[in-house]
């Protein structure tokens, strides 16, 4: 749980510390005593300064201002004693030490114990924007502190949004803290009391119980989930979940997380639910299946998923994925939560840069890859298991293919000598396994060398013409594997070869328009021509793993044009210079292939070698509005293929709409809808609506208001989804947390 009150170390003495202290009206005077172990030098300065010499006791008055060091103090009335080392302080107290500040009526602390006391002040902690303050504040020891009557907020002011109220409060920085009858105030109304309240005050991790969730819905009734966070070392922590349904049992989780050195860490969680509900198929127990996955009826679930990084010896890392669930069901049973599919899934990607697969995906991957990179080459070797859920869980016939292991040698694109020309290589072994085999699907290896050489030149100073020809080698090694022709070899060979050349070139012009949008537009148009070719070569003969095992005949010719909008624009640099900076507003690419050697078993309906006609494109011609998509055509019936298509419109204050849809021939058809109104500078309302215009059907709704202010917030939110509709508030107080229900 976010700490209340979380005070950091504030060396309320620091400022009197006086082994070396130098004391002036008009011109300055030295005061006897021992230098200080830090070696502070403490001035003072003052309207009036006596000495009482046979207490050893000075006194200051009238706009009193010591320093030392980082730390300040103001004060209409200073007395410090030599001999007890007590410092005392009164009328408009301002003491400042680093970024901490402390403002009271007066106080008084002992230098050599470091406790003393605060009258009606207030401490202001600059990290988080703490305010505590107190009728009178006990500083008991170096990092602890008590107080009959206090309270803390994040708000600046004399009236802050919302405060917390308590007695008998006592506080341990890096510890805890303790008070008795808490309150809740929004201005001057109390909203939620507590008779005693634990929190930690921290400014380390600490081990502690973190913020629940409530709710509740159809699949599971009441849900109540506690998070406690745990602080095992300085570079190991892990987070325990106890979620507590009232349909289904109790599921336990747990994370481990590790930091081993700047490139190597690592990641391990896992869930377990011994289920009171199960799927048999009946119309009983419909309410806890899913229409993507069949019957249900195993009450052991479970899921673990790791990842981990780690740099080796000679240049090489490795990274470990693995991700094993109980049965299809359970990550969309359990999408959300805090140890749910959604979390996992973006913390890992935060973390690792390496998302997991998705929640509906039954087949599921796990991998250990070791690389190593040079200046032109790489190596890679991995091993690849894909676990078939639902062949795991029914007991049914697992062909699922694996990669046990691969290693992969690449070379990237270099000079041949002194020659004009360049070369490339990408090269595999690969070992194939399957738990369950039939006549056709196999195991075995596989080897492979493909390198390909190319020729860059210019034609008449205008064209760039880049020809290209690669050959490639592939070697296969399987057991009781018969091609059609009846061979049962193990031993098997395809030797093949491509070539092609592109040729393209760029125009352009540069407009000018000395206008507020930009001072010039530059408009690129490149034309492009390819061609692509291999053989046809028979591979009947040869055991099918993936699509290098059979690769078609290729005789075709591609053409391209691109269009490049850029706009530069003046700007007047730190030095007083003007500067140029320059800004893509548009780019589009339409492009097309034509199958000389046309495969009647193509996807395209009707029609001949002419394949679709494709745009992609990006637009930003403003802060004001951005789009992106892709875009096919069949050329003969003029049928939309595919439509990826997006944008944005926004503007200053914050209002935003978003509109993306979604089209692929055999593909949901969706359309996404998002609507933000920033209606003041507080406040926020939104509605997304995701249809799905093939069945007609609503995939996801949601609306909300957000009312924020710069110390708490708090939002409304409906959701409603097929079979599940939920409501949520939650209110935000900067520096504590959230709290609400769902």
């Amino acid at each position: 749980m976010p700490s209340l009150f979380p005070w950091k170390r504030l060396s309320l003495a620091a400022a009197f510390v006086v082994f070396c202290l130098m004391v002036h009206q008009t011109q300055g005077f030295a005061m006897p005593g021992k230098e200080n172990p830090k070696d502070v030098s403490w001035q003072i300065s003052a309207l009036m300064v006596t000495y009482d010499k046979d207490r050893d006791l000075y006194i200051a008055e009238d706009d009193v201002i010591i320093t030392g060091g980082a730390t300040r103090l103001e004060a209409d009335y200073v007395e410090f004693s030599n001999i007890t080392k007590e410092a005392f302080a009164q009328g408009n107290v301002l003491f400042i030490s680093g970024g901490d500040t402390i403002t009271c009526n007066a106080m008084q602390v002992n230098l050599a114990t470091q406790k003393g006391s605060i009258n009606k002040g207030t401490i202001f902690i600059q990290e988080g924007n703490y305010y505590i303050s107190g009728e009178k504040i006990r500083k008991t020891g170096e990092f602890t502190y008590d107080a009959e009557k206090g309270s803390i907020t994040t708000c600046d002011g004399d009236s802050p949004d919302w405060k917390i109220t308590g007695r008998n409060i006592k506080v341990a920085v890096e510890g805890y803290g303790t008070a008795s009858h808490t309150a809740l105030w929004a201005k001057k109304m109390p909203v939620l009391y507590s008779p005693y309240l634990v929190f930690p005050v921290k400014t380390k991790r600490q081990t502690g119980l973190l913020l629940p969730y409530i709710g509740s819905s159809d699949r599971r009734g009441f849900e109540y989930e506690q998070p406690l966070f745990l602080a095992l070392s300085r570079n190991t922590d892990a987070t325990v979940y106890a979620h507590y349904m009232s349909d289904r049992g109790v599921k336990v989780a747990g994370e481990f997380r590790y930091i081993i050195d700047d490139r190597s860490q690592g990641a391990i969680m896992m869930d377990f639910l011994d289920d009171d509900k199960i799927n048999d198929g009946t119309s009983a127990t419909e309410t806890y299946s899913f229409s993507s996955t069949g019957t249900r009826t195993n009450t052991d679930r479970w899921w673990f998923r790791m990842k981990h990084d780690q740099d080796l010896p000679l240049g090489f890392s490795a990274k470990l994925d693995l991700d094993v669930v109980s049965d299809a069901d359970y990550l969309q049973e359990f999408k959300d939560g805090f140890s749910g599919y959604d979390a996992s899934n973006e913390y890992f990607s935060d973390a690792f840069g390496r998302s997991l697969d998705s929640y509906d995906t039954t087949t599921r991957k796990n991998s250990l890859m070791l690389s190593k990179a040079w200046s032109s080459y790489s190596l890679t070797m991995q091993g690849l298991w894909y676990d078939d859920v639902v062949a795991r869980r029914q007991h049914t016939t697992d062909t699922t293919l694996q990669t046990l292991p691969s290693v992969e040698f690449d070379a990237l694109r270099q000079k041949i000598g002194n020659t004009g020309f360049y070369w490339t290589l990408d090269s595999e072994f690969r070992s194939f396994y399957r738990k369950d085999t039939t006549v056709t699907l196999v195991n075995g290896q596989r080897m492979d060398i493909y390198p390909k050489i190319y020729y860059p030149t210019r034609i008449a100073k205008t064209f760039s013409f880049e020809p290209y020809i690669g050959v490639r080698g592939t070697g296969w090694h399987t057991q009781d594997f018969t091609d059609k022709f009846g061979d049962d070899g193990d031993f098997r060979t395809r030797g093949i070869y491509d070539a092609g050349a592109s040729l393209s070139t760029t125009i352009d012009r540069i407009f000018n328009l000395n206008n507020g949008f930009a001072e010039k537009l530059r408009h690129e148009i490149i034309p492009e021509i390819s061609y692509a070719f291999r053989p046809d070569v028979d591979q009947e003969d040869l055991p099918y793993f993936d699509d290098l095992d059979d690769l078609s005949q290729k005789n075709k010719v591609t053409w391209s044009l691109t269009h490049v909008f850029t706009a530069r624009t003046k700007f007047q640099g730190p030095d007083g210079s003007e500067r140029n900076t320059y800004k893509e507003l548009a780019w589009f690419k339409f492009y097309q292939d034509y199958d000389i050697q046309y495969d009647r078993d193509n996807t395209v309906s009707t029609g001949g070698s002419w394949q679709e006609v494709k745009l992609k494109y990006e637009l930003n011609p403003s802060g004001v509005l951005s789009s992106n998509g892709d875009i096919a055509v069949n050329p003969y019936d003029g049928h939309f293929t595919q439509v990826k298509v997006g944008a944005t419109i926004s503007d200053k204050r914050g209002d935003k709409l978003n509109s993306s849809y979604r089209y692929e021939i055999n593909q949901p058809q969706t359309w996404l809808n998002q609507l933000s109104i920033q209606i003041t500078d507080e406040f926020l309302a939104y509605y997304a609506l995701e249809s799905d215009l093939k069945t007609k059907t609503t995939v996801e709704q949601k609306g909300g208001v957000e009312y924020t202010r710069d110390c708490w917030g708090m939002a409304l939110e409906y959701r409603e989804s097929p079979g599940n509709r939920s409501i949520a508030f939650m209110v935000r107080l900067t520096g504590i947390g959230e709290f609400g229900t769902r």
